[in-house]
């Protein structure tokens, strides 16, 4: 407001009244505007719009006797087109100036190119009308940017469709996989029973008062390294060469560089270091976040060394069954999905950061009351964020190798229930569950 009527816009150096504001305010706080409508519509117009443009140089020659001819050159690739119009006629008074047909020649509106020099040969006392022009400078700037358009069209690549199969209905006992999403060093995990594998992330080896917890682990069960899917500078400084003398059986690699990048992540050459590594590189598992949705994308991931495979959280029942198994495909029956990884640490901003998220557990609560645990990745101070619902599917049907079960608040008592459940086939129900997209179309 000022002076009491209620205004829509103000000017920079005014003072305005604000009022219906609850809460302690006092003179000199800052006032944050979080929305503004002509700031959106202001940014909506420029993200629609090509501000690239490419120069074009243009010759026109308007002759006696001659149809209009126009000449186009796209500067950065050389294409050259070349289109005629109408003949002029002789003009009566004043005919056309090199400054009108310029002026004609200029309005190029929304497409991508911009005029950079024209070039006018123009007979004395000739006419024609404006729209002849136009149409000229349509037609040719419509051909050179279909002609562009081409230099930029890939090579189709020859897919082999031979020997790639569908998913295949098994007899056998699926491997169970168990994946420690949080780990807490009071708990005894080595009376974890009918786990063949467990994941652990690449977080908790950088946490010394859980080397013993970690070592313990990994002298009963068959451990993998799981990567993280966001590493930045601070993961780099991790020694994987030291980490591997825990005996970790293999990795689980969450981003498509991983796989490369792993053969040289900081193994350094010292004793036993290069049998360890090999052993970890013949047993690779890409992570949910690959993303994996057809069979060409698990037949070209085999080619780069991956023997296991899990299966997207995103996918419907029909796409999971015809998954492959040319290379063994795990799922996740059971779990939290992670629905977000943030940059933004929201609860050294609430709590102001004196590492509070060690010493407490932290949730954020929608506005229909549902809770989303945070966890936090210490390394790079990452939130993970996860689903206030807990996953629980019904595998059977699914045609899969192996099946991974997500752990992240439960006691050990509660994860050798929830093995032995999953187990036989069977879900967990009530309203604290969901079978994800399991019955969605993608």
């Amino acid at each position: 407001m000022i002076n009491n009527a209620n205004i829509k816009t103000a000017n920079k150096g005014q003072t305005i009244t604000i009022g219906r504001i609850n809460g302690k305010i006092n003179p000199g706080d800052k006032i944050y505007k979080t929305v503004s409508i002509l700031l959106n519509k202001e940014m909506e117009q420029i993200s629609s719009k090509e501000n690239i443009k490419r120069e074009i140089d243009c010759k026109i020659i308007i002759k006696q006797n001659s149809p209009i001819t126009l000449r186009l050159i796209d500067n950065l690739s050389k294409i050259v087109v070349e289109k005629t119009g109408a003949i002029p006629e002789k003009a009566e008074n004043i005919g056309l100036t090199e400054e009108r047909v310029k002026e004609q020649l200029s309005k190029l509106g929304n497409t991508v190119f911009k005029i950079n020099n024209i070039e006018v040969e123009l007979g004395e006392k000739l006419i024609t009308s404006i729209s002849n022009i136009n149409e000229i400078r349509r037609n040719a700037i419509q051909e050179l940017e279909e002609k562009i358009k081409l230099t930029f069209k890939r090579e189709e690549r020859k897919t082999d469709c031979k020997n790639i199969e569908e998913g295949k209905l098994l007899a056998k006992e699926p491997e169970i996989s168990l994946c420690l999403n949080n780990i807490d060093e009071t708990m005894d995990y080595e009376k974890i029973q009918n786990a063949d594998n467990v994941y652990i992330p690449l977080r908790f080896f950088a946490m010394p008062k859980l080397k013993s917890q970690i070592q313990k682990i990994c002298n009963k069960f068959n451990v993998y390294l799981l990567m993280p899917a966001i590493s930045k500078s601070n993961y780099e400084k991790i020694d994987i060469g030291e980490i591997l003398k825990n005996n970790i059986k293999g990795i689980v690699v969450s981003n498509l560089s991983q796989i490369e990048t792993l053969e040289n992540y900081k193994f350094n050459q010292r004793e036993n270091i290069d049998a360890l590594k090999m052993q970890c590189l013949k047993n690779i598992v890409s992570n949910y976040t690959l993303n994996i949705s057809n069979n060409y994308t698990i037949q070209e991931l085999k080619k780069l060394g991956i023997t296991k495979y899990t299966v997207s959280p995103e996918f419907e029942k029909d796409t999971i069954k015809n998954l492959s198994n040319i290379v063994p495909k795990e799922l996740i029956v059971y779990g939290r999905t992670l629905l977000m990884t943030t940059e933004y640490c929201a609860i050294g901003t609430y709590k102001n950061c004196s590492a509070p998220c060690t010493k407490g557990e932290y949730k954020l609560k929608d506005r229909m009351n549902f809770e989303f645990p945070i966890k936090t990745d210490r390394i790079n101070c990452n939130n993970l964020i996860y689903n206030s619902k807990i996953t629980s599917i019904e595998w059977k049907e699914l045609n899969v190798d192996s099946i991974r079960i997500d752990i992240l608040d439960e006691n050990i008592e509660q994860i050798n229930e929830i093995i032995n459940i999953h187990k036989n086939g069977n879900r967990l129900e009530g309203k604290n569950y969901t079978n994800g997209n399991l019955n969605k179309e993608i």
